[in-house]
């Protein structure tokens, strides 16, 4: 039988006197990109596709902690080779049970450390991940498929995981991972927050961002086509979600995310077959994981 799908707002008083930072590009640089590619693109459109491709792939920054706390300090750390690139990997807690963390664009893995201690003190053993090009991990640049092979790379070293818990492109890498890249992985839960449930959106907001003329656009997605075997379409189908092999799905998003918008969120409801979709409120892309009462929901889902 079918799992009742389930879909709450999630109460909280939560304040955070940190506002999520929106994402800025240096002016002069960013209208200069803009202004080569809406020019040059429309003589050369396959070189400035590649050259899209080459900014699309490459993070502009790697997430660095300004000062240590206790859970950084008692993180136990290890290597994943992964290829020729050395992956770096954190974990906590000595449970028989496995969550693994993995996050997004332009994060590293100990960025999601706010869920560490409420899952050790459930008795988990956690696990977060540095995927490629970001955080210590080795590589300049990475994409949905190599991301997502990353994360393969992880559970094939750590062993069986019960669950994972993924923010934005590690949710999208995460969903590859599982519904294309090994169907055989088995885990209980997944969950998604602030995770985008199509690529071609993401393809069309780089288009608009970049100012790329048609032509470009249209070479620019070829090249990632060619990257994950096929098309945007195919992958961002339903049916792809639905070949997880996932007991359950928890959708967590803020109606308030600039980032990836809440539509995203409800549309990987509406995909997903096992998914249930926890609204959060007012918290944006980023602060949202930091919310105790999040955590504590999240927790909550994977002990079930």
């Amino acid at each position: 039988m079918e799992a009742v799908k389930t879909r709450k707002v999630l109460k909280s008083n939560w304040q955070d006197p940190v506002a999520d930072k929106p994402v800025r590009y240096p002016a002069f640089a960013f209208r200069m990109v803009r202004f080569l590619f809406g020019t040059l693109g429309r003589i050369f459109p396959k070189r400035a596709a590649k050259i899209a491709y080459r900014i699309f792939s490459t993070p502009r920054t790697r997430a660095k902690h300004r000062v240590s706390d206790e859970i950084l300090e008692s993180a136990r750390l290890f290597e994943v080779l992964y290829g020729k690139q050395i992956l770096k990997g954190y974990e906590w807690g000595k449970g028989e049970k496995t969550i693994l963390l993995v996050h997004g664009w332009e994060s590293r893995g100990t960025a999601m450390r706010s869920f560490v201690r409420s899952l050790t003190a459930a008795g988990f053993r956690v696990v977060a991940m540095d995927g490629p090009a970001h955080g210590n991990s080795d590589g300049k640049s990475t994409n949905l498929p190599d991301f997502a092979g990353a994360v393969r790379a992880f559970i094939n070293q750590i062993g069986d995981v019960h669950g994972i818990i993924t923010h934005s492109f590690g949710g999208a890498s995460t969903m590859y991972t599982l519904g294309t890249l090994d169907t055989s992985i088995s885990v209980e839960k997944l969950v998604l927050t602030g995770v985008p449930n199509s690529i071609n959106l993401v393809w069309m907001n780089t288009v608009k961002m970049l100012n790329l003329p048609n032509e470009v656009a249209k070479n620019f997605k070829k090249i990632l086509e060619g990257k994950v075997k096929a098309s945007m379409e195919v992958v961002d189908s339903a049916e792809m979600k639905n070949r997880m092999n996932v007991g359950e799905v928890l959708i967590v998003h803020d109606i308030e995310d600039a980032v990836v918008p809440f539509s995203e969120g409800e549309k990987n409801y509406q995909d997903i077959k096992n998914s249930n979709l926890l609204e959060v409120n007012n918290y944006g892309h980023y602060r949202m994981l930091k919310n105790p009462d999040v955590v504590r929901a999240v927790t909550d889902f994977v002990l079930e």
